[in-house]
């Protein structure tokens, strides 16, 4: 057996899949096969795949054998780290962001890895949360910064890194009072006849507002599903409404006069900026590392204005 044929077994039993394996590591999937095959064989031929079903998982054999290729991996990339001065890499950095949190992410902080690192490529995507995390998974990105909830999942085969806490709040037009002529606070039922601008299905923070109007049996009505905090902002700001976004992004919205955090008591919403990196080390650990105290910084001041 050899490295190659290592690394194509883990990353199947990790990504779920061949093919998705092959994506990781930059093969073709027959190419993939062969090694996870030939590793098989080196091993005795013991099964560590179970393929009478669709996919195909582990046994338990498998199960075994990966924790023992997962510390072979790590101690490789530590021997290489060693051996190749790691801590200057080079190449095709691929970091995945969360919708709404670009500008974050594409200002002081890439541009403080640009200088560190002067033979990195930057390759900057965006997805929803959940995504960001099955493309680490699959390797088809470096690492991603997500914007996590309690009803995110992560693999175990994955590493999470807070950066900052982050709380999303109900919005809507300055007309209307933070709390209800009583004083007292908004609840969903008092909400229920009101038009809400919402990213598209897939956005993590959505999913919760759903889930909380149906735990209530209350109706959840879309005025229009609207992709991006700025312009849901905007046309809150412009026609009333309500809306659903991250505190600090309605706090720095140019239609922040306009706008207004309603206090909802029966839906409180926290979320945590989030790095996620693949658990094995690789060459763009210490990048990866930049990234992530550069961020740590940026929130913590922003924390504080």
């Amino acid at each position: 057996m050899n490295i190659q044929e290592i690394r194509a077994f883990v990353a199947a039993a990790e990504t779920g899949s061949v093919n998705r394996a092959a994506l990781r590591l930059n093969l073709t999937q027959p190419a993939a096969t062969r090694r996870i095959q030939n590793f098989e064989a080196a091993l005795g031929g013991i099964p560590l795949f179970d393929r009478s079903v669709k996919p195909a998982v582990l046994t338990a054999q498998g199960q075994h054998v990966l924790e023992y290729c997962r510390n072979v991996l790590v101690a490789v990339a530590q021997l290489e780290a060693c051996a190749t001065g790691v801590s200057s890499p080079q190449g095709d950095f691929r970091v995945g962001v969360a919708h709404g949190l670009g500008e974050m992410v594409l200002t002081s902080p890439i541009d403080a890895l640009r200088r560190a690192f002067p033979r990195v490529r930057m390759q900057v995507s965006s997805n929803w949360s959940a995504g960001l995390i099955e493309d680490v998974k699959a390797g088809a990105i470096d690492c991603a910064v997500g914007l996590l909830t309690d009803a995110h999942a992560m693999p175990a085969s994955l590493q999470r890194l807070s950066l900052g806490a982050e709380r999303v709040v109900v919005v809507s037009a300055s007309s209307r009072t933070s709390m209800r002529r009583d004083a007292s606070p908004w609840r969903l039922r008092d909400l229920a006849e009101e038009g809400w601008f919402l990213n598209p299905r897939g956005c993590g923070c959505r999913a919760a507002l759903e889930r909380a109007f149906d735990r209530l049996n209350l109706p959840l009505q879309i005025a229009a599903e609207v992709f991006g905090e700025d312009l849901q902002l905007s046309l809150l700001a412009h026609g009333g409404g309500l809306g659903l976004v991250p505190y600090r992004q309605f706090d720095q919205s140019p239609h922040r006069a306009r706008l207004r955090a309603l206090d909802v008591s029966d839906f409180q919403l926290a979320a945590t900026v989030t790095l996620i990196r693949n658990g094995v080390p690789g060459r763009f650990d210490p990048a990866i590392a930049l990234l992530a105290n550069e961020l740590k910084v940026k929130l913590d001041d922003r924390a504080e204005a």
